[in-house]
């Protein structure tokens, strides 16, 4: 399929953001979660500090979107592989 395809279908489409936020939104254990993070970031900010805390999210997240990104692109390999199984 053709990449700019799917740049705009999924990378370039400002609606995505939002409906997954809605979607995460009715998962009760998501909703729980994100609570208990929130007051562990507070509590964590009253010790550290903003300044070194935001450090810490910011180095983390970016070590968690690369995990993420493995896991999609993992998973893609295996359904195409699959997929070319079935077919061949």
């Amino acid at each position: 399929m053709n990449q700019t395809i799917l740049q705009t279908l999924f990378l370039d489409n400002l609606e995505i953001p939002a409906e997954i936020a809605k979607f995460c939104d009715t998962i009760p254990e998501y909703v729980q979660a994100e609570r208990e993070y929130n007051r562990a970031t507070a509590e964590l900010m009253d010790i550290i500090g903003y300044e070194r805390y935001s450090k810490f999210e910011s180095a983390l997240t970016a070590r968690l979107a690369c995990e993420v990104r493995a896991y999609y692109l993992f998973g893609l390999g295996l359904r195409r592989e699959l997929l070319a199984g079935m077919a061949g």
